[in-house]
């Protein structure tokens, strides 16, 4: 890349730009609840990788959800509940009805919700997502440590 334009302008990359389209991409592939019933539903796919399914309520609602399983992915389809933005749901297998547990609070005032990447309900591995309608907070734990989006791009 040149440092300079054909006008002797300093040429700055735009990061939107470079960043739009991953390098990388990181899919989870199975997801459980504390007792150990798969999350993961061929009932929604989200660019071909099947969807993440829970149950959600709000207020004296409840119906099904399936979110993206593509990590930065903010995609969700509602199946038979109207979510109103900024309202904060309670979130549960829709297997056995367990509500899923609270992992830490988000930044936003609500709770990042755990999933679990195997049956074994723990804590240091495992995937969180904000239980705020459109807070985009989520993080995923591997051994403890905190997987960036950065991470990821640089494989």
């Amino acid at each position: 890349m040149e440092r300079f334009n054909e006008r002797g302008m300093l040429v700055i990359p735009n990061p939107l730009r470079e960043s739009s389209v991953p390098k990388s991409i990181l899919v989870v592939c199975s997801l459980y609840c504390p007792n150990g019933h798969s999350l993961i539903s061929e009932r929604a796919k989200f660019n071909g990788y099947s969807g993440i399914l829970i149950k959600v309520e709000a207020e004296n609602r409840s119906g099904l959800v399936a979110l993206s399983p593509i990590y930065g992915s903010y995609a969700r389809v509602a199946l038979d509940i109207d979510l109103k933005s900024r309202e904060i749901v309670k979130m549960f297998c829709p297997v056995c009805d367990v509500e899923l547990p609270v992992h830490s609070p988000c930044s936003c005032g609500a709770d990042m919700i755990a999933f679990f990447p195997t049956k074994e309900a723990d804590f240091s591995n495992c995937v969180a997502i904000c239980n705020r309608i459109d807070c985009i907070n989520s993080h995923i734990l591997i051994n403890d440590e905190l997987v960036s989006l950065s991470m990821i791009d640089a494989f």
